[in-house]
């Protein structure tokens, strides 16, 4: 369990992509320098909002884009693999509760420093 829910999103988009099982699911749309770039963005705005509050309204707002890009992704993720679905529901809900969470505070998350990092 993470704390931190853009870890979550980042730990869980990490096994996503190393799960050979389902790889051959993913829709056509979903390269790994796609992912990549993603996990980079993702990284950045986590050790920005974690430092300062100057970035949380472009933060609420790539966090929302991205959430919404998994659940496009969850939907037209190939069947019969509902669980792979689930997986990315589960990303974008992880991204869409930092967001929401950003966007209801003036301060810094309480979320700690992130893995790896102090």
């Amino acid at each position: 369990m993470f704390d931190n829910p853009l870890e979550a999103a980042t730990h869980q988009i990490r096994d996503i992509c190393h799960d050979v099982e389902h790889l051959e699911h993913l829709p056509p749309s979903l390269d790994l320098g796609s992912v990549g770039r993603m996990l980079v963005h993702i990284d950045n705005i986590n050790r920005s909002v974690l430092a300062s509050t100057q970035d949380h309204v472009n933060a609420v707002k790539r966090l929302n884009d991205f959430a919404l890009n998994f659940a496009r992704l969850a939907r037209d993720t190939e069947p019969p693999d509902g669980t792979l679905a689930v997986r990315m529901i589960s990303v974008a809900d992880s991204l869409r509760a930092a967001s929401e969470e950003l966007a209801g505070t003036d301060g810094i998350p309480n979320w700690g420093a992130p893995v790896g990092r102090s």
